[in-house]
């Protein structure tokens, strides 16, 4: 006796139940892989901005163009120690990427004073870093002008810096560098007080309000 199964004898309209437990989870393998993390951020040197700085605005075509722009705008900014947050920005595009690596082991030391040991006095915060005086300038004026090369020419600039007291005047030498098809500041050297047009001579607070002698990038390689 020949015995057929019952699915066997189903014809093609014929409906088939089937039960839940029989279904395969389709929405399990059709499922999205999960978007990976972004990368983290690469490491920003302290006192260095990370986003982009914007292009400072067009200040002509020479040296002594550009160096008028630096300091009338570090007369402006009135910017003590070195300079950070906003001010930083507007003062990257204006330095050397010498200059820049010079001040970033500074940032750090300036920084690291200030995690490890609060209560100490941290260096970099204080005086002005681009000219002889720490309690900064009030008046500058391009003097004696030197073309070194193709892309690095000198001046000397008379400063002055006025309180109740009286005047004080001085003359230091600026460096500038072309980069990148821009002319930038890329050290100082300090010149200090001269009453009567003696090297060394000081005012009563000289050693103070005054730099003795050397240059920017001499003061900012000693963090390194």
């Amino acid at each position: 006796m020949l015995v057929l199964s019952s699915t066997a004898c189903l014809s093609p309209t014929d409906e088939v139940s089937v039960a839940p437990q029989d279904i395969a989870p389709l929405q399990a393998t059709e499922r999205t892989p999960p978007t990976p993390p972004p990368p983290p951020a690469p490491a920003v040197e302290p006192g260095v901005r990370a986003e982009a700085v914007a292009e400072p605005p067009a200040v002509g075509d020479s040296a002594a163009d550009a160096l008028q722009a630096f300091y009338r705008m570090h007369v402006r900014l009135k910017a003590s120690g070195l300079p950070v947050g906003e001010d930083l920005a507007r003062y990257q595009p204006m330095l050397s990427r010498r200059l820049l690596a010079l001040m970033a082991p500074a940032a750090r030391e300036r920084d690291r004073v200030i995690a490890q040991a609060p209560g100490t006095k941290p260096p970099y915060i204080e005086g002005d870093f681009f000219t002889s005086r720490d309690d900064g300038v009030t008046t500058f004026k391009l003097g004696k002008h030197i073309v070194r090369t193709a892309d690095l020419e000198s001046f000397e600039i008379e400063f002055s810096y006025t309180e109740p007291s009286g005047t004080s005047r001085w003359t230091d030498r600026v460096q500038m560098l072309r980069e990148d098809g821009r002319w930038k500041l890329d050290d100082v050297e300090y010149g200090g007080y001269r009453q009567d047009g003696s090297d060394g001579e000081r005012d009563r607070d000289g050693e103070r309000n005054f730099a003795a002698h050397g240059r920017l990038s001499d003061t900012l390689r000693q963090s390194e």
